[in-house]
């Protein structure tokens, strides 16, 4: 696991040591060594930061082919690439190590920019063709790794985090009033915005390719949804497993005692008997896993941690974040994810983690909810209209989905197209649009494959997957862990165990009365019943009710920051705060979303 950053300037006006300065800054990403490489009349420049992970002597970046002409920066890992590096081999190619960084070299060689095809792992990683004098490229197929890039005013910049980019005295440091309102809606940025004009995420599953002609983005990889319908799951997650356990360093798993978690953990143990595992515990009873997460352990023969969440710690793991974290995310499992993987780092350097599980498999309420809405979208809306009021006269909880909201959600996105739907019931916190300096406008079709051959449960699946687990999930959970230099690794998202997923008719997933069937029929023959059975419970910290009392003082000063109302209505935010504070509405979640914001732009603006 590294961080990646880079420059091309085809005019070679560039000062080289910017490279280092972008490295620099994500120090926290590899702080084992560094790398530079400069091309013939200083036209482009790479940089790496290393993790060290495989091949811990002889894998320091940037690598060359045998001729020093082809050169890669990578972040990530490449499973099963033993297998690619013996087909180079025997194609000729000349190896010196026994890292998957330089295959990446190879195959870029022998197949050029189709060899993305070629990789399953989780990657972003940046090729220079010194011959050619041409930039590629990219990223993998979920968006587990991160990759920004910028081309503005005839120079082309790229990194593994936004202040990266923003380092380069060319780019201007400008808030996107059009990402604002997007964050203001959603919580984080979906698609390819970042939080400033001009800087771009490359979208997962794409490439790009720079030279003097121009700039081209290429999708490299379409969803497939029929590859797989008659593998076996039980022995896909269990070969993903195996190639993520491969490293020359100490591996653990965090497990919540969750149904995803308790399964990961599972297959580790049926290879490694050796293994620690991680998790959080908090002092609301209610919102505390940590009984279950010793249950697993305890029955699969895992030396387990847990560590404490204080609410009087929150604070003070906010400025640490806050001062690294170059783009807002309202998630409330960040803090709790940050803290998890801080307390990992000082027993191992790689970690195993459940995500992607309720993408993949339907593990989210709302994909059962959509079953329901089927029936009620044909209910006249004066009907529809009572039972929201009807909710609504539910007396205020603070807990994090009250019934009264959830009700109320439901019925108000009954009316609305699958894919709208979904994303109306995943965002139920987000603030009026009034708010804002600028309304939104997004269009997610055109970055979702073709949805009118499935039902809206599948469609809800799939637009999870390109949204809510790519621009949140996987964002959260890779600033989390490397702000602590921590390798997480997903094995739910091995291309072959997402192929499988998405073959499946949705009705093998979800049913009326369950979510994740076939996750938790595995579970039923490895694993205690409890944990088959548990219904869906999230990581998120209670902040509804912490912001009434624990944080209320954190909260109304972290809200008085004044340049928050360059872009908010001050009389709005303070309505929302004090109706949360007397009771009249659980406005929580939209809170804790300004205070997020609040701190990103204290620090990033």
């Amino acid at each position: 696991m590294c961080g990646i950053a880079g420059y091309v300037d085809f005019t070679s006006n560039t000062n080289p040591s910017i490279i280092k300065k972008m490295t620099d800054e994500i120090i926290h990403r590899g702080p084992d060594s560094s790398g530079e490489y400069l091309s013939n009349g200083n036209i482009a420049g790479l940089g790496i930061r290393r993790l060290s992970i495989i091949d811990l002597k002889t894998g320091d970046q940037p690598i060359k082919n045998e001729d020093g002409s082809v050169i890669v920066v990578f972040n990530g890992e490449i499973y099963g690439y033993k297998h690619l590096r013996e087909d180079l081999l025997k194609k000729g190619h000349k190896l010196k190590t026994k890292s998957d960084t330089e295959v990446l070299v190879h195959l870029y060689e022998e197949y050029g920019e189709d060899m993305p095809k070629f990789l399953n792992g989780m990657f972003a990683f940046a090729i220079w063709d010194e011959k050619k004098q041409k930039l590629f490229i990219a990223r993998d197929r979920a968006g587990i790794k991160p990759l920004y890039y910028s081309n503005f005013d005839g120079i082309f910049a790229f990194g593994s985090e936004p202040k990266t980019v923003l380092l380069h005295p060319k780019f201007p440091k400008t808030l996107d009033s059009d990402a604002l309102s997007t964050y203001m809606y959603f919580g984080y940025l979906p698609t390819e915005m970042s939080m400033f004009k001009n800087v771009f995420k490359l979208l997962p599953g794409h490439s790009l390719t720079l030279a003097k002609s121009g700039l081209k983005i290429k999708k490299y990889w379409n969803m497939a949804f029929d590859k797989f319908s008659d593998a076996n799951l039980d022995e896909l997650l269990d070969r993903a497993v195996t190639d993520q356990l491969i490293a020359d360093v100490p591996v653990g798993v965090f497990l919540s005692g969750g149904l995803d978690s308790s399964l990961i953990s599972y297959y580790i143990t049926k290879h490694q008997r050796k293994m620690k595992s991680f998790s959080i515990s908090f002092e609301q009873k209610s919102y505390d896993e940590s009984d279950y997460s010793f249950a697993v352990a305890k029955h699969l023969g895992i030396e387990h941690f847990v560590e404490e969440l204080k609410v009087a710690e929150i604070p003070k793991l906010f400025k640490k974040i806050s001062e690294k974290l170059d783009e807002p995310l309202a998630d409330t499992s960040l803090i709790p994810t940050y803290k998890v993987s801080e307390f990992a780092r000082k027993h191992v350097t790689v970690a195993l983690s459940g995500d992607g599980g309720d993408e993949l498999f339907g593990g989210y309420p709302t994909h059962r909810a959509h079953i329901i809405a089927d029936f009620f979208k044909h209910f006249p809306q004066r009907v529809l209209n009572m039972g929201i009021k009807m909710f609504s006269l539910l007396p205020v909880s603070y807990e994090n989905y009250p019934l009264s909201h959830v009700g109320r959600t439901f019925l108000r996105g009954v009316k609305k197209e699958p894919l709208e739907r979904q994303i109306f019931w995943m965002h139920t916190f987000f603030l009026d649009n009034g708010m804002l300096v600028k309304k939104p406008s997004l269009d997610f079709k055109k970055y979702l494959p073709k949805l009118d051959d499935f039902d809206s449960v599948k469609n809800a699946m799939i637009a999870d997957f390109f949204t809510y687990l790519a621009d949140d999930l996987l964002v959260k959970t890779d600033r989390a862990s490397m702000f602590n230099s921590l390798e997480v690794r997903v094995p739910f998202l091995d291309h072959d165990v997402i192929d499988f997923a998405f073959s499946q008719d949705s009705r093998k997933h979800v049913s009326l009365f369950e979510t994740k069937k076939m996750l938790r029929n595995l579970a039923r023959r490895y694993l205690p019943k409890d944990v088959a059975n548990r219904p869906k419970k999230g990581f998120g910290m209670p902040v509804g009710k912490w912001l009434r009392k624990d944080l209320k003082d954190f909260g109304k000063d972290t809200l008085s920051y004044n340049k928050l109302y360059d872009f908010l209505d001050k009389k709005q935010v303070m309505d929302l705060w004090e109706k949360h504070q007397k009771g009249a509405e659980n406005n929580g979640g939209a809170l804790w979303q300004l205070v997020m914001f609040s701190g990103w732009l204290k620090h990033y603006t």
